[in-house]
């Protein structure tokens, strides 16, 4: 990642506790999105997800919003990584709506993503009760 998008990044963390996040978010959002390397960001705002799985990003948010421009791009691998590595509601939420605009053998890999959120060992019940409530929604 070339050191302006990790400076881009860096301004997004130092900015997650204050009152403004999401304008900062907007910002830095718009900033990532003229940039060529764009897709490389995507890694850096899931570890960030998951480095604050309690903070509010947003409903979707501009980070979601930004991911999401790669949806069938790259973005759903990218996503599966991250909810391999620390599932948060804001992901399983994200996960849902890969889901909902899936079909057939795909949708059935994202539901089995679910699966394996909902089996993970010692997270947190409030995302193992929203991957379970997504789940029961598309038995």
């Amino acid at each position: 990642m070339q050191n302006e998008l990790k400076q881009l990044m860096m301004k997004l963390a130092k900015s997650i506790m204050n009152e403004d996040f999401i304008d900062v978010t907007y910002d830095v959002v718009e900033e990532i999105e003229e940039r060529e390397d764009a897709f490389e960001a995507i890694l850096p705002i899931f570890k960030l997800m998951e480095k604050y799985p309690n903070i509010n990003f947003g409903r979707p948010g501009p980070l979601v919003h930004f991911v999401e421009k790669f949806y069938k791009n790259g973005y759903e691998e990218k996503l599966v990584e991250s909810l391999k590595r620390e599932p948060t509601q804001h992901t399983v939420w994200m996960l849902n709506r890969v889901i909902n605009g899936s079909q057939g053998d795909r949708k059935a890999y994202f539901i089995n993503v679910l699966d394996n959120i909902i089996a993970f060992p010692n997270l947190d019940e409030e995302i193992v009760s929203l991957a379970s409530h997504f789940k029961s929604l598309h038995e």
